[in-house]
């Protein structure tokens, strides 16, 4: 049996790509943003995003590059407090907080390992989640992995 609604079969839902795969995310939802002053700590989390199917990741190096992204629209922001770009971590904390005040966007806030101050600020700031210290590996991939299957069921709540 084909049922036609608005133009599309049953048989094309049937092949149609996963919006959780992906080549089947919806615009903008694969794009991220990683902001941290630690060059080889921001090349792991770089390859944790591709390992994890963000299509787009974005990772400001210096002081201009960190505010050229602000009016960026990501579904995934991490900032790394500990290891601030530039010389404020002012201008880190502020980065978080503007995109923590945006919804749909999912902030994750890394901090120092024994950053008790850091995380009480995080959780009251609303961050999906707070990593004390760096993590590597599986971890990273698994947190971006989640995230983006988090980023896609919120997407269709937000589009519905």
């Amino acid at each position: 049996m084909m049922v036609v609604a608005v133009g599309i079969t049953a048989e094309d839902l049937r092949t149609a790509p996963s919006p959780t795969s992906r080549g089947g995310r919806l615009p903008g939802l694969s794009r991220c943003l990683v902001v941290t002053g630690e060059a080889g700590f921001r090349n792991r989390l770089l390859a944790a995003t591709e390992l994890a199917g963000w299509q787009e990741c974005d990772a400001p190096e210096t002081d201009a590059d960190l505010h050229s992204v602000i009016d960026g629209d990501y579904r995934l922001v991490l900032v790394d407090v500990a290891n601030p770009v530039g010389d404020r971590v002012s201008d880190m904390v502020e980065l978080a907080e503007e995109f923590a005040a945006r919804p749909g966007t999912l902030v994750v806030i890394c901090g120092p390992e024994d950053g008790m101050d850091e995380e009480l600020w995080a959780r009251q700031l609303g961050a999906w989640v707070y990593l004390p210290g760096a993590i590597a590996g599986d971890g990273l991939v698994s947190l971006f992995q989640e995230a983006g299957r988090l980023a896609d069921r919120r997407s269709v709540f937000v589009n519905s």
